[in-house]
């Protein structure tokens, strides 16, 4: 599933950040999980190791606001990146002072300016702080050790825990996870707060494109930050509203940037549909995304490859989730339904994998006109979805987005080789259709595998895959003229193979 961002491919966990006491993450994250498992059945927290000197981003806070504000993309690439991986909800401020029954002056005194940094790293970002101090087992009054880091915390939303030895971390680790769990949803809470709050009235010299651009951003950061707190309802309304203005307002950015965008909110939808056993509204919304992918653009110009790709994907995608249900849930299935059943969906995966590979046929004997080769090296993107930048566009007597997607397009014709890929989604789809005894589709893809074996050059598999349906056809017309129905005849006769049109 490299089309999609590796932080979409699942449900974000809530993001605690452990700072200093290194030697002792380990430990604690393990505690900290097994006390969640325990209570919960699952992890319910990411956690991140920091030393004391960490860095958190800054904060970039009310550029919208600003005169003449610019809208370059709908969602930066670095957005997912920093709320999933680098920008923690909560800071837990880790001490171990387990060597000494009472920590000298001087170590107290660091630990102070060390838990202050912490606070200068939280307060820009409005972190939630933690801080736990594990003393000696022995300690006699652990609670009065930690006087200067507790008045440190006056006056803040700051916790302050202290356990005796790591044998008192352990039985106190449902405390410090539930506490982690309560802060972080507080502060993705404040955080979809904050994303709300978009141009409202909308400033002068704003044209509508960029206010519907900018609301999609928000709706789509929303819908996100939802997920954290696992809010499926609120993260479904807000995805379905920037998938909506996304199919339908075309002049907020390019086709490219908003099917990517469709992609990866598609993504979300279908595993919260999933998660919440509504198999039936997410074979809905695959219906409308197919629709919308299929519209996109041509089918034979510089950004068809896309198209092709973009659907493969798709249904590759929800054929494996549909899958993964039925092999869990099975009773969630409804079989009278071709769009539930996973083989059509690999099958149909095969199909645009393969005219992927027929547009890079007809590519390579000069459909497209060459690129110019103008302006210098591609640039990667800042904003998700968009096609790279030339470094010197001006150079570019035409359009320079049109020398990007030529250059794109031959480098994608060059590159695609799509037989394997495509047996394995027939083998997938074939045994999916034997599994339900649909003898016709099971034949349907073996023809298909058979061909992509004649194409490879390798005779020999392809040979005995057309014997295989020549006498499969010969038992067929025997038992037909005997009067009854051999298997094949019979599947047939319910169940026909679904063709390219059939998307």
């Amino acid at each position: 599933m490299e089309d999609y961002p590796p932080e979409v491919r699942s449900a974000p966990l809530l993001l605690c950040g452990l700072v200093g006491a290194t030697q002792i993450h380990g430990q604690l994250t393990k505690v900290l999980h097994e006390s969640a498992m325990k209570e919960w059945g699952n992890t319910r927290v990411k956690y991140l190791s920091f030393s004391y000197d960490m860095r958190i981003p800054p904060c970039k806070r009310g550029g919208k606001d600003a005169p003449g504000y610019r809208i370059g993309g709908i969602l930066k690439r670095r957005w997912l990146e920093k709320v999933c991986n680098l920008v923690p909800a909560v800071l837990v401020v880790c001490f171990d002072w387990t060597e000494d029954l009472q920590p000298s002056p001087p170590e107290e005194a660091q630990a102070v300016t060390q838990l202050q940094h912490a606070q200068r790293q939280a307060r820009d970002r409005e972190l939630r702080i933690l801080v736990l101090v594990i003393v000696h087992a022995n300690a006699a009054e652990p609670e009065a050790m930690c006087s200067s880091l507790r008045q440190q915390l006056e006056g803040t939303t700051g916790t302050l825990v202290v356990v005796k030895g790591m044998h008192d971390l352990a039985a106190r680790a449902q405390k410090v996870e539930r506490s982690v769990y309560t802060s972080a949803m507080g502060f993705y809470a404040e955080e979809e707060k904050r994303h709300r709050k978009v141009w409202n009235p909308r400033p002068a010299n704003v044209p509508q494109w960029a206010l519907t651009a900018m609301q999609v951003r928000v709706l789509v950061k929303i819908g996100f930050l939802s997920e954290f707190r696992k809010d499926t309802r609120g993260a479904l309304n807000s995805y379905t509203k920037a998938y909506d203005q996304l199919r339908t307002c075309t002049d907020i950015a390019d086709v490219v940037e908003r099917m990517a965008l469709c992609n990866l909110i598609s993504y979300r939808m279908y595993q919260r549909y999933f998660t919440s056993h509504d198999v039936a509204t997410a074979v809905f919304h695959c219906r409308v995304h197919t629709q919308t992918l299929r519209g996109c653009s041509d089918d034979d110009g510089a950004l068809a490859w896309r198209k092709w790709r973009w659907l493969s994907a798709n249904h590759q995608l929800f054929g494996e989730m549909l899958e993964n249900t039925a092999q869990a849930m099975p009773v969630l299935m409804n079989e009278a339904d071709m769009w539930q059943f996973p083989g059509f969906h690999f099958k149909l995966a095969a199909t645009y994998a393969r005219r992927l590979k027929q547009w890079a046929r007809e590519v390579a004997g000069g459909r497209l006109p060459p690129a110019a080769l103008a302006g210098g090296e591609l640039v990667p993107a800042v904003f998700l979805g968009q096609s790279e930048w030339l470094e010197r566009p001006e150079e570019c007597s035409d359009d320079p987005s049109v020398e990007v997607a030529l250059r794109n397009a031959h480098s994608q014709a060059a590159e695609v080789v799509c037989s394997q890929q495509c047996l394995q989604l027939l083998t997938r789809a074939q045994a999916c259709y034997k599994e339900r005894d649909y003898t016709a589709g099971a034949l349907a893809c073996s023809a298909l595998i058979a061909e992509e074996y004649l194409e490879v050059g390798n005779m020999f598999a392809a040979t005995k895959l057309y014997e295989r349906l020549r006498r499969s056809r010969a038992e067929d017309e025997l038992g037909n003229k005997g009067g009854g129905l051999s298997g094949s005849g019979c599947a047939a006769s319910h169940w026909s193979a679904p063709s390219f049109a059939a998307a």
